[in-house]
């Protein structure tokens, strides 16, 4: 989608915008963020997700623990740094992209923009069963 490849285009941030789209889906996971789910979340191959965790928590932006339940699993967490990190990536593009409506698109416009969002967001929590 076109929108979102230009939403990728605001990253200009300390860290590459693939560790960033790391710090993102640990955060979507929450408690579960095994580094299994985070690699199908991206589509990533689990030793290039390796790679991208050992800079992550070089950075102090991510801590690998093994997971309470299942001491054989591991769980990616977020630290307060890479939390603040995310959350201000995150505004950054949120403010662009409220400038971009403002400066392009007429008040209906926004309010269809709004309404699309919603009907999307159905489609992309849609789970088809087989």
């Amino acid at each position: 989608m076109a929108l979102h490849r230009r939403l990728r285009e605001e990253h200009v941030g300390e860290v590459p915008l693939n560790e960033i789209l790391v710090l993102g889906a640990v955060d979507r996971h929450g408690a579960s963020a095994g580094p299994s789910a985070v690699a199908d979340d991206l589509r990533m191959a689990r030793s290039n997700l390796a790679a991208l965790l050992r800079r992550l928590e070089t950075r102090a932006l991510v801590e690998v623990v093994p997971d309470a339940a299942d001491g054989r699993r591991s769980v990616i967490v977020l630290t307060a740094a890479g939390r603040e990190l995310l959350e201000r990536d995150r505004a950054e593009r949120e403010s662009w992209l409220v400038r971009a409506v403002t400066t392009a698109l007429s008040p209906a416009e926004a309010e269809q923009l709004l309404a699309a969002g919603a009907l999307m967001q159905r489609l992309a929590d849609l789970r088809e069963r087989p």
